[in-house]
């Protein structure tokens, strides 16, 4: 009699919503299913692959709400505050820098324009950063041999920096062709002025990289790379960023040690050319003699 007693089953009933959540949370935070086993026992791999699949679409869906420029003058006017207060680099609106997630190899035809320069599997992340460490544009849609100034060229931040939505330069290094809306340090500084612009950028620009740091750090499957399909890894590195602004949103301040976290996985930097005939050169120069020039 009671060997015929069973429990009700619960197969095919919806997981709750806060079991799902921390369930996607703990695997932004491990990258790896195998480690999440002791902590979702109950459930199976097949189901704990759903619900991350549908948790970072949803999240994903939101990054535009979190990750955006100002939307106001001034709003950007105080942008360009914070990033002087810095290193006094004037009319900067954010940092651009790329940074590869590893993915596992998509398979087919095409799974060799996934490969970067260093032999990995990855998509190539463009990302534009502020003064407070948060994300102001990210792109999350190219395979990792694609070239930083490839992605920049079609991107939508380019559009708009050059048709005046956004009013101010933002600062990259040389892996980025130089404009009068995207400033590169001088590979070959030759005046006290140049030299003096290229220690203002550097330590302004130092803080994309620390934000990617933390960013990697505080969800360390985007460091360890992720066994998933390809647009589910678009969409978790999406949610990651939403998440990471909510974070800073909310004052969540890292530990500085998780800066270290995105130099392990840096690609070798392609220095476009400097044709100092170039209307980026000139413009830049301009800039250097208005702002350097009496430093």
């Amino acid at each position: 009699m009671l060997e015929s007693i069973r429990k009700p089953s619960k197969r095919g009933l919806p997981f709750p919503p806060e079991i799902m959540l921390l369930i996607t949370l703990r695997y932004y935070a491990t990258g790896s299913f195998q480690k999440m086993q002791k902590d979702v026992m109950n459930i199976c791999q097949q189901s704990v692959s759903r619900i991350i699949v549908q948790v970072s679409n949803l999240i994903a869906k939101k990054m535009k709400k979190y990750v955006k420029f100002p939307t106001t003058a001034e709003g950007l006017n105080m942008v360009k505050q914070k990033f002087y207060e810095i290193s006094h680099f004037p009319e900067v609106i954010g940092c651009i820098d790329c940074t590869h997630i590893k993915i596992r190899s998509p398979g087919g035809n095409t799974s060799e324009v996934y490969k970067n320069r260093k032999g990995f599997f990855s998509i190539n992340v463009q990302t534009v950063v502020g003064p407070n460490l948060e994300f102001f544009n990210l792109v999350a849609r190219w395979p990792g041999s694609t070239p930083d100034n490839f992605i920049y060229n079609n991107s939508s931040i380019k559009q708009r920096l050059d048709t005046g939505e956004l009013e101010g330069v933002i600062l990259g290094d040389s892996d980025f062709a130089m404009s009068n809306t995207i400033l590169t340090p001088f590979l070959s500084p030759n005046s006290i002025a140049q030299e003096q612009y290229n220690k203002s950028h550097n330590e302004t620009r130092k803080i994309v990289e620390h934000c990617l740091g933390i960013w990697k750090g505080r969800f360390p499957c985007l460091q360890v790379g992720m066994c998933i399909k390809v647009e589910t890894v678009v969409a978790v590195i999406c949610a990651c960023a939403a998440l990471h602004n909510i974070a800073v949103s909310v004052g969540d301040i890292a530990p500085t040690n998780w800066e270290m976290a995105e130099i392990d996985n840096d690609v070798d930097i392609t220095i476009c050319n400097e044709d100092p005939n170039s209307d980026g050169f000139v413009a830049r120069q301009l800039f250097v003699d208005r702002y350097f020039q009496n430093c």
